[in-house]
């Protein structure tokens, strides 16, 4: 099931939701749920620093600097403000993004650090990482979810296709089906689906859908130095590399993905204090378990995580956030050109905002019931009041529902 690469417990996480997808929670899966996201979202904040300082030190021979980076902006900013390379392509993308700064998602949330060396007092861009949101996690899950589902559902229509064909005595290829019939045997397929996922008979069925770039690196680097850099990262004591993938078009880069040794002594002397538990207790967990609890999380954590490497040249960056392969209009491509679009697909994209927005929620009642299920129909309230209701008390715009039990509004004065 869903399996989040960057994640440690991550197969009690996969069969968490396996389970929930079917209606089937079990009693303290709320409580474990929401430890393992906040445990990890808290550990790889630390692990992903030290591992890109580690790194960077080693490609320059001296300690980067860092900065907190929480909206695009601030990234963006960073990146034309220290330009390196002066281009008339990036010289444009540069004027036309300090012109019409609306214009590029500056306040779109980012979880991340900016990466810098001083050189003389003119401070150069040399990477920087982030940490996927929780929203974007929910997803890119949905998606791996709902591209298995329609994959499960058009191979059932096309085996009915294929029984028909048996029936006449010829070819599938010979089967001329009037559309009308095709988008019946596609949603008698999707009812058979439903069907197995409301019994519960489909959960043995589903795959492991990896999501590898939860967390993730960009080391900016001269193409000659490419080579360089892949070196470094092989160099990672206990480090493993996966794949390596090279992008060319509009986004120019290579994509390394790779297993590296969770640093669980490292992060044992790293407990949760301050503003970190301050954030722990807004989402429901009691001052004196949290400590015990990231223990008892790093004890039983799996040997190692993965993250994503990106190696990409200054112009290539400048591309990626300002320019043709800039990553938010990809993203809203992505939203806009589902293959697969139907009531079904959207309940599991509401089912996965749910699984996660229960993370940041204060409450940490057992759930018997999961209250968005894959085979009902829902208007887009249900799920949007229900999200209200996950953070605030304040999930119903109307005043009807805070009269006391019995009372009615009374007749208007005259």
């Amino acid at each position: 099931m869903l399996y989040l690469e960057s994640y440690a417990h991550r197969v009690q996480l996969a069969e968490i939701v396996s389970r929930w997808i079917v209606n089937r929670p079990r009693v303290g899966d709320v409580a474990l749920l929401k430890g393992i996201v906040n445990f990890n979202s808290y550990a790889a904040t630390l692990w992903l620093d030290w591992f890109t300082s580690e790194l960077l030190t080693r490609v320059h021979g001296e300690a980067p600097r860092s900065f907190v980076c929480n909206t695009k902006g601030i990234l963006k900013d960073y990146l034309v403000d220290h330009c390196t390379v002066h281009t008339p392509r990036v010289e444009e993308l540069i004027a036309r993004y300090r012109r019409f700064p609306e214009d590029y998602y500056r306040e779109t949330p980012f979880g991340g650090r900016v990466y810098y060396l001083e050189n003389g007092g003119r401070p150069r861009f040399i990477g920087s990482t982030r940490i996927k949101r929780f929203r974007r996690i929910a997803e890119k899950g949905a998606r791996r979810i709902i591209d298995f589902m329609f994959t499960h559902i058009r191979d059932s229509a096309e085996a009915f296709a294929a029984e028909r064909a048996q029936k006449l005595g010829i070819p599938l290829s010979a089967l001329i089906t009037p559309y009308e019939e095709q988008v019946e045997e596609f949603r008698h397929a999707e009812r058979r689906v439903l069907k197995a996922i409301r019994r519960g008979t489909i959960q043995s069925e589903l795959p492991i859908m990896a999501i590898p770039d939860v967390a993730g690196v960009k080391i900016l680097a001269s193409p000659e130095h490419y080579g360089d850099i892949v070196a470094a990262l092989r160099a990672t004591e206990g480090a493993k590399i996966i794949e390596e993938e090279h992008h060319t078009g509009l986004y120019n880069a290579t994509n390394v993905r790779m297993a590296v040794p969770l640093p669980r002594e490292g992060l044992r002397q790293k407990a949760p204090r301050g503003r970190a538990v301050e954030t722990f207790l807004k989402r429901g967990f009691a001052a004196d378990e949290i400590e015990p609890r990231y223990h008892d999380f790093l004890d039983y954590a799996e040997e190692h995580v993965m993250l994503e490497a990106i190696v990409s040249t200054y112009a290539d960056a400048v591309e990626s956030e300002i320019g043709a392969g800039m990553h938010e209009e990809r993203v809203l491509a992505q939203r806009e050109n589902p293959d697969y679009h139907g009531h079904f697909a959207t309940n599991i994209r509401y089912l996965m905002d749910f699984v996660l927005g229960l993370c940041l929620a204060p409450s940490n009642e057992d759930l018997t019931d999961i209250p968005i299920k894959l085979w009902v129909r829902y208007m887009p309230d249900y799920p949007d009041v229900l999200m209200r209701r996950l953070v605030c008390e304040q999930a119903d715009d109307s005043f009807a529902c805070q009269l006391a039990e019995g009372e009615a509004p009374g007749p208007a004065p005259a």
